[in-house]
């Protein structure tokens, strides 16, 4: 018995110390501004900004309960004018919550924002846009949902897995902690010329490496008695992106951009082309179009579609493994929907009449 609890907390230790080297991500990355980085925040013209984005991931391979689902939604505003004319503040509210496998490991997190927009020039052409975000994260797992040697060798009366067995042997029936967690990030935007502008960032996340404790020494959960709480770190995650807009010509546009992120030794590069065709320039409707190469480790391929109508923009993605993975994914991966819509109140002009009398 004292082997096995041995080997599970060893198991345990080293499964969540490898989520370390994880957190939310989205091929989509531009459609998710917040968790991008928080100098993102109020960084478009209009009133408020609205938005979400979904991903679900690995469904086809290891079944709907196991899978991974990311939903995130988000608000964000520029609300007042800075210290200059031609300054301004943004502020900004983003939730989400990873899920992944049976035990319903689960990363939370709700965070409140702001930036402080900078113009380099008199007409308003470059930025250098600061920002951070604060809140509360957390993880759950659920061990009665997993399944191990303890529940079989114990089996109940009718000889089905014995959960009873299980949890007494975790002595745990629910692991979780919460911690505070901090972000902030830097971007630099400049309209180059007519035709093109550009910008580019970095960000840092989890800056305060707050402590979850999901496991103890004791085999139990970090909110159960019986053993010490472990000292496990959320690992800082630092994010590059950059962005490149070129009007080729009154029709069509198109924009590669990147982004590298690092966290715990774990490396990402993405880089995307995306195409956007003026469709209908009297209803202002552009269809967008692309595709996205996940290069660490030759993971993914995908293809990207959307529209914009109006202020409305959505998109879609897919990710085609084609790493070595790919022998039991069958290049099956992650599916995204995303959308976000800008809402513009102005205040009417007031325009004042003038009568101009003939004169005879």
């Amino acid at each position: 018995m004292h082997v096995r609890k041995l080997l599970f907390l060893l198991a345990a230790c080293w499964s969540f110390s490898a989520l370390n080297a994880q957190d939310i991500h989205f091929s989509q990355y531009n459609m998710s501004p917040m968790t991008l980085n928080p100098a993102n925040i109020g960084a478009f013209e209009g009133t408020v900004r609205i938005g979400g984005i979904y991903r679900g991931q690995w469904a086809s391979v290891i079944g709907s309960k196991g899978q991974y689902k990311t939903p995130s939604l988000w608000v964000d505003a520029p609300i007042i004018t800075g210290f200059r004319k031609r300054d301004w503040v943004g502020v900004g509210l983003v939730f989400f919550s990873d899920k992944a496998g049976d035990g319903g490991l689960t990363h939370t997190a709700a965070k409140l924002g702001a930036s402080y927009h900078l113009s380099l020039d008199k007409k308003g052409k470059a930025y250098l846009t600061i920002g951070a975000q604060y809140g509360q994260a957390g993880r759950r797992l659920d061990p009665t949902r997993l399944q191990f040697e303890e529940g079989f060798l114990n089996p109940t009366p009718t000889g089905g897995y014995n959960t009873g067995a299980q949890v007494d042997f975790l002595n745990a029936t629910e692991a979780k902690s919460d911690w505070s967690d901090i972000d902030g990030g830097v971007t630099l935007r400049a309209k180059l010329n007519k035709r093109m502008d550009m910008s580019i960032g970095y960000a840092m996340y989890h800056i305060g490496k707050g402590r979850y404790g999901l496991v103890t020494s004791g085999g139990t959960g970090g909110t159960n008695t019986g053993g010490s709480s472990s000292n496990d770190e959320i690992a800082r995650r630092s994010v590059v992106t950059g962005l490149f807009n070129i009007k080729v010509n009154d029709k069509f546009s198109v924009g590669p951009s990147f982004m590298y992120q690092t966290m715990s030794g774990a490396d990402e590069i993405s880089l995307q082309a995306l195409g956007s065709y003026v469709f209908n320039a009297e209803k202002d409707i552009d269809l967008n179009f692309g595709v996205g190469y996940r290069l660490t480790g030759g993971d993914a391929v995908y293809p990207m579609l959307g529209a914009r109508y109006k202020n409305l923009r959505v998109g879609l993605a897919y990710d085609l493994n084609v790493s070595d993975l790919n022998a039991v994914s069958n290049y099956r991966g992650g599916f995204e929907i995303a959308a976000n819509y800008i809402v513009k109140i102005y205040k009417p002009a007031k325009i004042k009449t003038k009568v101009l009398c003939p004169r005879f």
